[in-house]
């Protein structure tokens, strides 16, 4: 019951993260229709049309990775946490600190996601298929790592 909520909860911070991203690459511009500009008879123009027009958009894939990075991101929680109780240790320095306490563990977890997806968006207008690359190797790499947390809590358990 305890994966499920962690996953549960992983897929939802992913997602509202994803939305988030999604809404800060979208520009919003003031519409004035032509009647309300001939009836005032002013001339329309939008300074920042001209500096900034963006019609480069986001690569589809990248909200399915922002996801997926969540849900590794829980599951790994949910791995190292089960590793621990089993009687490994946190071979990550900077991590283990935060391995004492689920609520920080998920903490630095948001953060790190939070983060990644930070730099993905800020690359992606630049470089979209090094973004792409970039979050599929992050993914595969906490993937990786919640993996051999399992082995680890499976070969410590059998002890």
């Amino acid at each position: 019951m305890r994966f499920k909520a962690v996953w549960t909860l992983g897929i939802i911070a992913a997602l509202g993260f994803s939305n988030v991203a999604a809404a800060a690459g979208k520009e919003e511009k003031p519409t004035l229709t032509t009647a309300v500009a001939a009836a005032e008879n002013v001339a329309v123009s939008w300074p920042m049309a001209s500096v900034y027009a963006s019609d480069v958009k986001r690569p589809g894939l990248l909200p399915a990775l922002y996801a997926t990075l969540g849900a590794v991101q829980a599951w790994d929680v949910y791995s190292t946490s089960l590793a621990l109780k089993a009687g490994a240790r946190e071979a990550n320095a900077a991590a283990a600190p935060f391995t004492s306490n689920k609520g920080s563990m998920f903490g630095l977890k948001a953060a790190t996601m939070a983060g990644t997806i930070l730099c993905a968006e800020k690359m992606w207008k630049k470089n979209r298929v090094g973004a792409i690359v970039m979050m599929a190797a992050i993914n595969g790499a906490t993937a990786a790592v919640a993996m051999h947390n399992m082995q680890n809590a499976r070969l410590l358990a059998a002890r």
